[in-house]
C-alpha cells in the first residue's frame, strides 16, 4: 500500500467502538474510542465523509449514536429503549438513514437523523407473529441486512433474525415477506447484476436470480451458519462470505456464486459477526477479525484476495462489526 491508499477501520466490539487508521505498512493507529460497555451491532460510515458514522448498540447495550470525528466523541441520537441491529445510508442520498431494531421494526429518517418514522407495514406481513429471538427482554426477533436495489432505491430487502425476509417495492410504504421461518442475517445485491441477490442465513447461503422474488439454497453452503456477504467492487463476479465455520470461516466465489473456494483455512471463526471488510481503494486487500478467545479478537490482513493472511493488531475486545472507509 502507498500513502494515498491509507484507510480507516471502524470496529464494533463487545466493549464499544474502536476506530483505527491503517497506513501503507499495514500498521494500525487508534484514532477513536467510545461507547465502552455497549456491544456495537451496526456501523454506517458516511460515503463521502469517513469521519462521520452512525453506530448502533444492541443485546448488551442500547440505542443509536453518531460521531463526526472518527469516534473521538460520540453523541446519542435515540432508540434508548431498543436494540439497534442495523443502520445504513440510502445510496442515492446519505441524509436518508434506515435503522433496523429489536423489537422488530425498520425506521427511516429523511433529515440525517433528526427525526425517524416507523415503517409500520413491517408489522402487517403474514409471518410477523412467528418472529422470535432467544434473548430477553424482547424475544421478538430483530431486523438487519437492509439492502437496496443498485438501480432503484424504492426496492428494499431486509433480513429478520429469526423469522423471514421482508421486502418493499415502494421505499418502505408497504411490505411483503418471503422465506418465512428462516433465520435471516445479511442480504446483498450483486452490484453488477441486480437480478442476483445473496442472503446469509442460519441454514446456509440462499440465492435469488430474479431480484429476490424466489430463492434457493446454495448446495455447498447448506447447513453452514452464514452471516456476512461482500461483493467485490473491483472484480465483477467475485463475492466473499463469512460463515461461523471451524473448517474455513471465509469463502470466495469468482463466478457469481457457482463455485466457492475456502479462503480462511487456519483462521478462527467469530460467531455471528460481520467481520470481513474490503479495502475501499485497493483490489484484493481484505481485513478480517478472528476470535482468539470468546472475548478477544485479532485483526488479520490479506493482499491476495484471501489466499494468505497476516495478523496486524494486538488483541481487542471481541469484534461484531467491521467497516473500512477511505480517508
Amino acid at each position: 500500500m502507498n500513502a494515498s491508499s491509507n484507510c480507516v477501520l471502524y470496529l464494533g466490539t463487545e466493549d464499544g467502538l474502536l476506530v483505527y487508521r491503517v497506513d501503507q505498512s499495514q500498521s494500525l493507529k487508534l484514532v477513536g474510542r467510545g461507547l465502552q460497555g455497549n456491544a456495537v451491532r451496526a456501523i454506517a460510515v458516511h460515503p463521502a465523509q469517513s469521519d462521520h458514522a452512525y453506530i448502533g448498540c444492541g443485546l448488551r447495550g442500547w440505542g443509536l449514536y453518531r460521531t463526526n470525528d472518527y469516534g473521538q466523541q460520540v453523541e446519542k441520537v435515540g432508540f434508548a429503549e431498543q436494540w439497534v441491529w442495523d443502520v445504513v445510508h440510502q445510496p442515492n442520498d446519505p441524509k436518508v438513514i434506515w435503522v433496523g431494531t429489536e423489537p422488530a421494526m425498520i425506521y427511516k429518517s429523511t433529515d440525517d437523523g433528526v427525526s425517524f418514522t416507523a415503517l409500520n407495514g413491517i408489522g402487517q406481513v403474514p409471518s410477523r407473529k412467528s418472529w422470535r429471538f432467544f434473548h430477553p427482554p424482547f424475544y421478538s426477533g430483530h431486523i438487519h441486512g437492509i439492502a437496496f436495489h443498485p438501480h432503484n432505491v424504492q426496492q428494499v430487502l431486509a433480513g429478520v433474525e429469526q423469522g423471514a425476509l421482508v421486502y418493499s417495492l415502494n421505499g418502505g410504504e408497504s411490505w411483503q415477506d418471503t422465506l418465512a421461518g428462516y433465520d435471516l442475517h445479511r442480504i446483498s445485491y450483486n452490484p453488477n447484476n441486480a437480478a442476483h441477490v445473496l442472503a446469509g442465513a442460519g441454514e446456509g447461503l440462499l440465492e435469488s436470480r430474479d431480484g429476490g422474488m424466489t430463492w434457493h439454497m446454495v448446495p455447498v453452503m447448506k447447513g453452514k451458519y452464514v452471516h456476512g456477504i461482500a461483493f467485490d467492487p473491483f472484480t465483477p463476479g467475485r463475492v466473499y462470505i463469512y460463515a461461523d465455520d471451524g473448517d474455513s470461516p471465509l469463502y470466495r466465489s469468482d463466478d457469481e456464486g457457482t463455485v466457492w473456494l475456502p479462503v480462511g483455512k487456519g483462521l478462527f471463526a467469530a460467531k455471528p459477526s460481520d467481520n470481513l471488510a474490503l479495502h475501499p481503494r485497493l483490489p484484493d486487500v481484505l481485513f478480517y477479525a478472528a476470535d482468539v478467545t470468546s472475548r478477544e479478537s485479532i485483526i488479520y490482513y490479506s493482499n491476495d484476495a484471501g489466499m494468505t493472511w497476516s495478523p496486524i493488531s494486538d488483541r481487542v475486545p471481541k469484534v461484531w462489526r467491521m467497516k473500512a472507509a477511505s480517508l
